[in-house]
């Protein structure tokens, strides 16, 4: 194999000889194909990838691997020609937010683009001036190009966008996938009550449920639509998955509105405006990096999928790594700091688990359930503090327990109306967050917090003397938990 990519060295990019290095690539999930070891072949492979994934639209054809990912419609289904509306701009969250902030939102539409097929889109009307238009074909955004990945399940780069034009625009992708839209205006231009009908031609339908708009009787025609994947879209989160987990499912409202309390909980965890863009979750047969990432959209492995839709299971148990991916997206610098992307994320894991599902509070994951709590409070208070993400967030947990959700949801929420400077360096803005902790608690935790390494000045830890200093000597002795009510 590695002569085949050592060929591909010597092979000029602008013959057409080029896209068979990538045409060669036909991964499955139990034969994957494995990267070449070689830096200078896998380094032309990838150009192979790239330049064969940014064709022209005329020059697309369904590559060989796309019937086995993300999937193909069956032969004989019909295409379908749709007017779209599309809004705004639609950012996926504040500026505040750590990873994926202020990031175009998807529009969604509800129709597919068939593997090598072309979709012409036509605006209905003039675009307007400062506006900016693309359209997405997949929602499989992960590119598997990193050091890290030496095989591959799927083919590493399959999503496409096209910038859409006054003309009709041919769009298309060797693979496939779901079509959507996002709107980006033009410094100084306003989208404030923009909406632009878009005319797709030569789209398959999805099933595709709306909730508040969508009728049953409509979804049980729209759920057996012949695209291999669908989507139901909540106020507040989009779910995606194979389109044959829904095609059996009656009703997507309840699911819809567990999920969408999900993420309203997060948003106010932290005092988030009204929500203009939903979340995202995808499944994918590989992703770029972990069981689950955060970004938008957050991805999971296919293995999760069902898990997205056991709307028994996920009332009854929850699930603390869906939790904690919607979290890392709610994360802010201003009170995370070095060695914590894994601590303060779980917060929300900890607050969905109490305050949606009814775990105990503190608990929701077995490395602090019961016991596990106190041995993980000795590591982390021990001469030799431990770093362990669980054993970080052991001592949160305590304040929780003993002054309740409501100080540490009052500290996060108060970033949004008093942000600190994002130039602030860390001591200062640990010392801000210790300030802000024991203002709501009405408690000194100076020494707490200064037990686990946070920067506390002698001119703060003199500021919350007049405040009853918290005694976790006396806590451990006799634990209590202040129960909350749920948001």
């Amino acid at each position: 194999m590695l002569g085949i990519f050592t060929g591909l060295l010597f092979q000029s990019l602008e013959s057409p000889a080029a896209t068979s290095g990538a045409e060669a690539v036909v991964p499955g999930a139990k034969t994957p194909f494995i990267v070449p070891a070689d830096p200078a072949a896998k380094k032309a492979l990838v150009q192979q990838i790239k330049d064969y994934m940014a064709l022209p639209a005329a020059q697309v054809q369904a590559h060989p691997a796309a019937v086995d990912f993300p999937g193909v419609a069956p032969a004989g289904s019909p295409r379908v020609t749709r007017v779209v509306t599309v809004h705004g701009p639609q950012n996926h969250g504040p500026d505040s937010a750590m990873y994926a902030g202020r990031k175009d939102g998807w529009q969604s539409t509800g129709l597919y683009a068939n593997a090598g097929e072309i979709v012409t889109v036509t605006p209905v009307g003039a675009l307007p001036a400062g506006v900016t238009v693309e359209v997405h074909v997949g929602c499989h955004t992960d590119r598997l190009f990193n050091d890290k990945i030496d095989k591959w399940k799927r083919f590493p780069s399959i999503t496409r966008s096209f910038a859409l034009t006054q003309q009709p625009t041919p769009v298309a992708n060797a693979f496939g996938g779901p079509l959507f839209v996002s709107v980006k205006l033009a410094k100084g231009a306003t989208g404030d009550g923009l909406k632009l009908g878009l005319r797709f031609a030569n789209a398959v339908e999805a099933p595709y449920f709306v909730l508040g708009q969508t009728s049953l009787a409509d979804w049980k025609k729209i759920r057996n639509a012949p695209a291999p994947w669908g989507e139901l879209v909540g106020r507040n989160m989009i779910l995606h998955f194979p389109a044959m987990q829904v095609r059996t499912m009656d009703d997507p409202t309840p699911l819809l509105q567990w999920w969408d309390s999900i993420v309203a909980a997060e948003d106010g965890l932290v005092g988030w405006p009204a929500r203009v863009a939903q979340e995202r979750v995808v499944p994918d047969r590989q992703i770029s990096a972990g069981w689950m990432h955060s970004g938008y959209p957050f991805m999971c492995h296919l293995a999760s999928a069902p898990a997205i839709t056991d709307l028994a299971k996920l009332r009854t148990n929850g699930d603390w790594g869906f939790f904690h991916e919607l979290g890392h997206n709610h994360q802010s610098a201003a009170w995370t700091f070095s060695g914590q992307t894994e601590v303060t994320v779980n917060f929300f894991s900890l607050y969905c688990m109490e305050h949606i599902v009814g775990k105990p509070t503190g608990e929701g994951h077995g490395a602090l359930n019961g016991e596990k709590l106190f041995k993980a409070l000795d590591r982390r208070l021990a001469s030799l503090p431990s770093i362990d993400p669980f054993d970080q967030l052991a001592p949160f947990v305590v304040l929780i327990r003993n002054y309740g959700w409501a100080p540490l949801k009052q500290t996060l929420v108060s970033y949004q109306a008093v942000p600190v400077d994002r130039k602030m360096p860390e001591p200062q803005r640990q010392a801000e967050f210790v300030k802000r902790y024991s203002r709501n608690a009405k408690a000194d935790l100076s020494g707490f917090f200064k037990s686990m390494g946070y920067a506390v000045p002698d001119a703060l830890a003199a500021e919350l003397k007049s405040l009853p200093a918290f005694d976790y000597a006396a806590w451990r002795k006799s634990p209590t938990t202040i129960k909350t009510a749920k948001p």
